[in-house]
């Protein structure tokens, strides 16, 4: 295996996704995790020199509908049973950075984010 999985390595990506798991929940959690590395390991030793990277089982097509341009919701509509609205945009809970260090939409905007 390529990527050493440890128990820290699992709390780490348990605080980025904002889970609260045990240190049994972590070694559980590992395990699941060696068994899929184990199992990607496998697919990428197969040789695949030979085989279309094209090739698909089920010819297919475009299924999309055409490109039109047709009316929608207006802004007031669109708003009307948002929890929380200041009449321009919806307002929703800062994520990003955590509730007391986050960017404000204004500063993110100003960084080429776009709006929030």
């Amino acid at each position: 295996m390529a990527i050493e999985v440890t128990d820290d390595l699992v709390e780490h990506i348990a605080k980025l996704s904002r889970l609260a798991i045990s240190r049994e929940e972590a070694r559980g959690i590992r395990q699941h995790f060696e068994k899929i590395l184990t199992f990607i390991a496998e697919f990428q030793a197969l040789d695949t020199r030979d085989v279309d990277p094209s090739n698909f089982s089920v010819d297919s097509s475009n299924v999309y509908r055409e490109d039109s341009a047709r009316p929608s919701l207006d802004r007031a509509a669109a708003l009307s049973n948002a929890p929380q609205a200041d009449g321009t945009y919806f307002i929703v809970p800062r994520i990003v950075g955590g509730a007391a260090g986050g960017a404000s939409a204004a500063e993110v905007a100003d960084e080429g984010g776009g709006a929030a």
